[in-house]
């Protein structure tokens, strides 16, 4: 029984690889002669150009896109990372609470794949201050681990602050529009105000060190960046202690000391070496070299601060000190401020990954804690760049109408100008999948040149702006000075493989018509 299959099958075969070579040639052999024939060439070139123009818009559209994102979206994130980490009574707030500096999930975040790095600031608002005006700002603080990278390329004169642990500096970045506004140049002295919950104001003088201008006017016109040790002592976050020491009556034989305290969260308490209670003064009688120790504490969870003096009295002989000749030396009192900070700021290798992390952060984060994304902070500039998405869909669904509309006209007038060849294969006994193999295939090979040509103008137009910045644009309006390019391959490749296949399905509707052509009827059309 197989024996007698085996001829069939393999005549079966022959014939396939038959009609898909003879096709094949037949739809090659149509592609050289349109391009000589008066009717068919024009029609051909309108049908390439237009795939051309499709695919040209389609890789410049996705680009401009995805380049405009990115740079809106890097320049958001630069003024406060992708996920930040705050108290839970923050609820959005232009000032950060306090937190522990020293957190068990710091290093174990930093340590998270797909985590670039972890670090602490503070933000509270403020008013910059000159002889002719005066501004609202929102003062961020930074730590020395703080991320400089996107600044480093926004900046148009100076240089960042120079943030070191341990040491305070006196210097403050601001942005052009406010240097702008404020008539500040570079190195100019200015007073900028910390306003505190209580409605008071705090002044402290700055040196302009450096000014950025990222063309996002909404943050641009609110930043200005400090060492984080002044919004550590002006909030009050620590506790100072210190020491005074009074000789008024050191005649008779007696040092007044008293303690003094600052910061804090509640009322202070002061507690002695030598068991005074409170802040003083207390009377110290003369008896030879005295060393004083305070720990200043309050009723909360606040770290203590503790400072100390040690006296000694001067003297040239055996005989007893002269009680106001005596000299001080202290130690401590640098306050527990440098243990807080407003919050954490978490920054990610790859924002197509945020959703992921902003998860696996919150799962390291103790329960009064919050973790906020980016997203969920500036939601209306994130659903505005999400929005465009959608106008470049409309915009590659459009392109592939257009060729659809193109190619099937083109392929109708090819059919229609072929119709005594189709007779003619018809009457040597070629089925009509047969000959619509061959129109197909021509068609294909229409497509394939309109979508080359495509890529080659539109990643060659492409390439020219990211390299030169051809094209500008009005920062104000657009956050960019020049329209931004990004090669998204993958996107790019998988809409022109869905374009090519949507085309050739679409294809076999004006090959359709093959079937409804009568050889008799065909071989006598003129």
């Amino acid at each position: 029984m197989h024996q007698e299959f085996l001829p069939k099958i393999i005549h079966t075969l022959h014939y396939l690889c038959f009609v898909m070579d003879i096709s094949q040639r037949i739809a090659r052999r149509i592609s050289k002669t349109s391009e000589k024939n008066k009717l068919s060439r024009p029609i051909v070139g309108i049908a390439i150009t237009g795939v051309a123009l499709g695919v040209t818009l389609m890789i410049l559209s996705i680009s401009i896109v995805k380049g405009f994102q990115e740079e809106v979206r890097n320049k958001v994130v630069g003024f406060g990372s992708h996920i930040q980490i705050l108290n839970n009574n923050n609820n959005y707030s232009k000032e950060t609470s306090r937190l522990d500096l020293e957190q068990d999930f710091y290093s174990r975040i930093d340590s998270l794949p797909g985590i670039k790095g972890i670090q602490a600031f503070a933000t509270k608002p403020g008013i910059l201050e000159t002889k002719e005006n005066l501004q609202g700002v929102i003062i961020k603080g930074v730590w020395d681990d703080y991320n400089w990278d996107f600044f480093e390329t926004c900046l148009v004169e100076g240089e960042r602050i120079q943030v070191e642990n341990g040491e305070k500096s006196e210097s403050v970045l601001i942005s052009k529009a406010i240097a702008k506004r404020l008539n500040l140049e570079l190195n100019d002295k200015v007073t900028l105000y910390f306003v505190l919950q209580e409605g008071d104001i705090k002044p402290r003088n700055f040196t302009v060190s450096g000014i950025y201008d990222t063309g996002l006017k909404e943050f641009d016109q609110q930043f200005v960046f400090v060492d984080m040790h002044h919004l550590q002592k002006v909030n009050g976050w620590g506790i100072e202690a210190q020491i005074r020491v009074l000789d008024q009556d050191c005649a008779y034989g007696v040092l007044l000391v008293e303690g003094l305290g600052f910061g804090g969260l509640n009322r202070l308490e002061y507690k002695w070496n030598n068991n005074w209670r409170g802040a003083g003064p207390h009377k110290l009688v003369i008896q030879g070299d005295t060393t004083i120790t305070l720990k200043v504490s309050d009723r909360s969870t606040t770290y203590p601060d503790s400072a100390q003096v040690h006296i000694s009295f001067l003297n040239n002989s055996n005989k007893a000190p002269s009680v106001c000749n005596y000299e001080i030396s202290r130690s401590g009192g640098n306050g527990s401020y440098n243990k807080y900070a407003g919050g954490f700021e978490v920054l990610v290798e790859d924002y197509k990954e945020l959703d992921y992390l902003h998860m696996a952060v919150a799962d390291e984060v103790p329960y009064y804690l919050q973790t906020v994304s980016i997203t969920d902070r500036n939601p209306e500039i994130f659903s505005w760049l999400e929005m465009l998405d959608l106008n470049v869909s409309l915009i590659i669904w459009m392109m592939i109408l257009i060729a659809v509309v193109n190619m099937t006209s083109a392929l109708l007038i090819i059919i229609l100008e072929r119709t005594n060849m189709i007779g003619l294969l018809k009457a040597f006994g070629m089925d009509n999948k047969a000959v619509m193999k061959i129109f197909i295939r021509h068609a294909g090979g229409i497509i394939v040149k309109g979508m080359i040509l495509g890529n080659v103008i539109g990643f060659g137009l492409a390439l020219l702006q990211q390299q030169t910045s051809l094209v500008g644009l009005d920062p104000a309006s657009y956050y960019v000075s020049s329209v931004p390019i990004k090669f998204d391959l993958p996107s790019i490749f998988l809409v022109q493989l869905v374009t090519f296949c949507i085309c050739i399905c679409m294809m076999l509707l004006p090959a359709w018509y093959v079937s409804r052509i009568s050889p008799v009827k065909a071989i006598r059309f003129d």
